[in-house]
């Protein structure tokens, strides 16, 4: 039997070759002439389409960046904190995360609409495509490091056990999908079918692909490296400047309406997806102190966005919001501050009462601001660094329906320094974590390369005092990938999560 990448190991087949082998069955199983004809049934598709494929890309990546989220990138980045029932994830006891095998599941199916796509000559369907390639690929090598990326889905049927590639090469690969993405979404393609992130606005793909653009060249800030741009070699930041100085032919998002966030409704398939959890499961998830402190030093109304009061103070009449360390031992974090009446959880009508109020966030106009002040405050644009983070943070609150607090930006922490580079930056980062909340592991990735804010580990960790940095890979690559594991291995470093990648190695 052959297999796929360890992100295969059952052989789970694909929506479409699964309707492949449907048809050859019915084809080769009927006595009667009139079988076919009788049987047809014209609500049922004989063939795959683009459109057939695109809504359950989008719904299970999506999902798959939402549930890891949840049950680490939230932990790790400290904004939220586990109290009680297995508090391993925060306090670093870090094994294999679900997150692999699931978004090379979907890569398949991508594959297969971009396949069908170019035999149809859909181009809208092929970026559409590129765009959510790229996406779930930046969240695989962000996560590990070195992946199977050129030898590993359904384009490369051949190939058993598929070579890592380099997270450098990666790069290249995304960055240059999405500038295709870039050239073949224009209004002319074709409408897009089966959208249920933008509802088939052509104009929204193409911003979204020029904004992941630029989520990927600042996450290259610290390499010193040249990109082919129309053949010619570029820096990293002139590969950034060509993009936020073309808005005609390379747009970004340009207001809220243009995020890149699947909305979620009242009923299956549709659910914010932790909305199956238990209730008591999802209690168990407390806003972390480290973010609760923040935002109530700044009065922040998002804070009433993201999580709820306490219990005992709603009560009392008196609502106030008690954040909880990070990492504490199951016994600690259930007693922490008088336990659980007097300590504040996620926001519960908006992300369990009403599971339709949650969104799925991939990217946001906010992150496309912020990208553009670090832009500016390091120099690679021609652009005032202090107007795009002042409209990035009031971005943030209107996407959360809030109005920046009259004298926010008058604050200590918030101010804007125009004559201090670190302090700026500093500024940029902490207000761009806050901004990043639930978007994914996005604010973890940003982190490692930034250092803002300054977190410190997790109260009882069990990984001699340090953040992690990466995932390891999944134990099935080692028995199932075994040379080419190995080789990523000793190329990358140990499969450890302290081991930097290419990405954060200076």
């Amino acid at each position: 039997m052959r297999s796929f990448p360890r992100s295969f190991p059952l052989r789970v087949p694909s929506l479409f070759t699964l309707l492949a082998v449907l048809t050859v069955a019915v084809a080769s199983t009927g006595c009667d002439s009139r079988f076919e004809d009788v049987n047809d049934n014209p609500n049922e598709p004989e063939e795959v389409t683009p459109n057939l494929l695109l809504p359950n890309i989008i719904r299970s990546s999506v999902n798959t960046s939402v549930n890891t989220a949840h049950t680490t990138g939230n932990l790790v980045l400290q904004y939220t904190a586990k109290v009680s029932f297995a508090t391993e994830i925060d306090r670093y006891n870090w094994a294999g995360v679900g997150y692999w095998q699931p978004l090379y599941d979907d890569l398949r199916n991508v594959e297969d609409m971009i396949r069908i796509a170019q035999e149809r000559d859909q181009p809208q369907y092929e970026g559409a495509g590129l765009v959510l390639k790229s996406w779930i690929f930046s969240m695989l090598t962000n996560a590990y490091g070195d992946v199977p990326y050129s030898e590993s889905v359904a384009v490369q049927e051949g190939i058993e056990t598929p070579a890592y590639d380099r997270q450098e090469a990666i790069y290249r690969g995304m960055l240059a999908d999405l500038r295709r993405a870039n050239d073949l979404l224009t209004p002319g393609s074709g409408a897009i079918q089966g959208d249920v992130l933008y509802e088939g606005d052509i104009a929204k793909w193409k911003k979204l692909a020029n904004s992941l653009r630029l989520r990927l060249l600042m996450r290259l800030s610290e390499k010193d490296i040249t990109l082919d741009l129309d053949g010619s070699d570029v820096s990293v930041s002139e590969a950034f400047q060509s993009i936020t100085s073309a808005p005609d032919t390379a747009p970004v998002f340009t207001s809220n309406d243009d995020n890149a966030a699947l909305e979620y409704l009242d009923s299956r398939p549709n659910e914010w997806p932790r909305h199956t959890s238990r209730i008591g499961t999802f209690r168990t998830f407390k806003l972390s102190e480290t973010l609760t402190d923040t935002l109530t030093h700044f009065d922040d109304p998002r804070l009433s966005v993201f999580g709820d009061p306490t219990a005992a103070s709603v009560e009392d009449g008196s609502p106030e919001f008690v954040g909880v360390p990070n990492g504490l031992t199951d016994d600690a974090s259930d007693s922490f501050n008088g336990g659980r009446d007097f300590q504040s959880g996620l926001n519960f009508t908006r992300y369990f009462d009403e599971p339709d109020a949650a969104k799925g966030l991939i990217m946001t106009y906010a992150e496309v601001l912020f990208l553009k002040a670090e832009a500016a405050e390091r120099g690679w644009i021609s652009a005032d660094a202090q107007t795009h983070y002042r409209d990035a943070v009031e971005a943030s609150f209107e996407q959360y329906g809030q109005s920046t607090p009259s004298g926010y930006f008058g604050q200590p922490g918030v101010s804007y320094p125009t004559s201090n580079q670190t302090q700026a930056l500093e500024r940029i980062g902490t207000q761009k974590w806050i901004a990043l909340f639930y978007t994914g592991l996005e604010g973890w990735f940003n982190w490692r390369r930034t250092g803002i804010p300054d977190i410190d580990p997790s109260v009882d960790n069990v990984n001699g005092d340090q953040i992690p940095v990466r995932f390891r890979y999944p134990e099935s690559e080692q028995s199932l990938n075994a040379d080419n594991y190995e080789a990523a291995v000793e190329r990358q470093g140990a499969d450890d999560i302290n081991t930097e990648m290419w990405l954060l190695v200076e």
